[in-house]
């Protein structure tokens, strides 16, 4: 039996639902099923497989270092992976390449038609300037000082009132329980939404939405992220949350049952305020 259907065989016979594994593991739906059909180059990020095979086997109750000594041929070729991206990147520097060449010459062009024109001009006479009107000096009379201060009012500056900068709304949170390590607020949202992470070390994050989009999905120490407005749920899954911290809207997250978990998962319900 193929590692995907072994999975999908255990969650089914523990009675965890697509949507209840997603909650327990932090990874969404789609990931899900492409782990599942056993489509694991088809991952966003096809080397973070065994991260989330880990994520997967943990929440079904399996030893996760079994099942990836076991199923060791079958995880996505790294050296495959990175003969692509190697070749991402040759495509994109051959891509520059042209296009800086095509700038040079066009820079050389225009400097040659410039040094041109200024030599037709040189010997033509085409940029010498002549007045548009020829005035006679003794027929211009300067206009009497004193005449000029009491025929024109003075001018009076009027300052505009200044106003007062206004603090934008922040949204506000609640705490409403928890289940496991899954804890859940109530984010009253003025949009729109930023979530900030910082950690003294690297952790894997993901940070995604109901609405289909990923803002996270990699190691790392710190971030700020903006929220869709399409969004009505927000998940975050911190893989090592001892040292990391999150903000919303610049205000630091509470979380009062946290204990002494690593791995924590966030589900945040957003109610939009007008």
């Amino acid at each position: 039996m193929k590692l995907g259907a072994y999975l999908k065989n255990k969650r089914e016979q523990s009675g965890i639902t697509l949507k209840e594994m997603q909650e327990k593991s932090g990874i969404r739906k789609e990931i899900i099923r492409l782990i599942e059909s056993d489509d694991l180059d088809a991952l966003p990020e096809p080397a973070h497989a065994p991260f989330l095979l880990q994520q997967y086997t943990r929440a079904v109750g399996l030893d996760s270092n079994a099942i990836m000594e076991r199923y060791a041929d079958g995880l996505p070729d790294d050296n495959l992976n990175e003969r692509k991206r190697h070749q991402s990147q040759n495509e994109d520097y051959q891509y520059f390449k042209k296009v800086l060449i095509s700038f040079l010459v066009l820079v050389g062009v225009l400097f040659v038609g410039w040094m041109v024109l200024l030599q037709v001009g040189a010997q033509t006479d085409l940029f010498e300037k002549e007045p548009i009107y020829s005035v006679e000096e003794d027929l211009i009379v300067q206009p009497d000082e004193s005449e000029t201060a009491s025929s024109e009012p003075a001018e009076q500056t009027v300052e505009a009132p200044t106003e007062e900068p206004t603090e934008a709304p922040a949204t506000d949170y609640s705490y409403s329980g928890s289940e496991g390590s899954t804890f859940y607020y109530d984010l009253h949202v003025v949009e729109p939404l930023v979530i900030s992470l910082a950690g003294e070390d690297t952790s894997w994050v993901t940070l995604t939405d109901d609405a289909g989009n990923t803002y996270a999905y990699e190691n790392l120490t710190e971030g700020e992220f903006e929220i869709s407005p399409e969004a009505s749920i927000v998940y975050l899954t911190l893989g090592d949350s001892t040292g990391f911290n999150v903000r919303i809207d610049g205000e630091p997250l509470e979380n009062p049952e946290a204990g002494s978990a690593v791995t924590v998962y966030y589900e945040f319900n957003l109610v939009k305020e007008e």
